[in-house]
């Protein structure tokens, strides 16, 4: 039995002499993992698939629950990515965090929306590459329950405006005055910075700043989903 689907490759290992076994995030059945054989050759017609961010629409085999990609018809490499270093890992650790978010077979189409205009944007707009992670990291962690309130105080509403704490059970920034023991307290200067990206507003250039919005995240990500990127990483000693 054959049928198609539209998906982005995530990862890829190689196995056998020429073959790779593919994690692929699909619109129709979540993420999966393809036998993609003979793509590691030198004129293999399906070696693109077999790259981190292609998008394609895929012919897969199935036989025994066992997926084997058969043909392609790729609609973007998104290339540009891979001539900039701050793009390419800004890149993989999107990847990354799809990964680590989804069960394997479930359907998000909404991810698969969030993951598919972020690529567009790093690979063909000007927007600042770290600015547009942080953006993609707060619609994550909002699309899969994870969500931060970055508006206001979370506890009594108000505009903070002096120190600022993070509420990991809760899920929300709060004031001196609202805090409770144990939550950590970080920079004003980034707590701002985070919530004009949540507004959408990607201008800002601080790299200082920006690593610290990163590193905000990937706190979060790893105290409320035990998530570590390892891209991410890479990407902070970057900038």
């Amino acid at each position: 039995m054959t049928e198609k689907v539209n998906g982005i490759t995530l990862r890829a290992v190689n196995y056998k002499d020429s073959d790779k076994i593919l994690t692929v995030f699909t619109l129709e059945k979540g993420k999966i993992t393809v036998s993609a054989r003979g793509v590691r050759k030198a004129n293999a017609k399906m070696k693109q698939i077999s790259e981190p961010f292609c998008f394609a629409e895929s012919v897969l085999a199935e036989k025994s629950g066992r997926f084997t990609v058969t043909e392609i018809n790729s609609y973007d490499a998104f290339y540009p990515i891979r001539c900039d270093l701050s793009k390419y890992y800004a890149g993989m650790t999107a990847l990354e965090i799809t990964d680590a978010f989804l069960p394997d077979e479930m359907v998000s189409e909404g991810q698969f929306v969030l993951l598919v205009e972020f690529l567009k944007k790093l690979a063909y707009k000007s927007f600042n590459p770290i600015n547009l992670l942080l953006k993609f990291f707060y619609d994550v962690a909002l699309e899969n329950g994870y969500s931060i309130n970055l508006s206001a105080c979370g506890r009594c509403g108000e505009e903070i405006k002096d120190r600022v704490f993070l509420s990991l059970k809760d899920g929300c920034c709060v004031c001196e005055t609202c805090k409770k023991q144990g939550e950590s307290g970080f920079s004003i200067d980034t707590y701002k910075y985070l919530r004009e990206i949540a507004s959408e507003n990607l201008d800002g250039e601080d790299k200082e700043i920006a690593k610290n919005g990163l590193r905000f995240f990937g706190y979060y990500f790893n105290k409320v989903a035990s998530v570590n990127l390892k891209s991410l990483t890479t990407l902070i000693e970057l900038i």
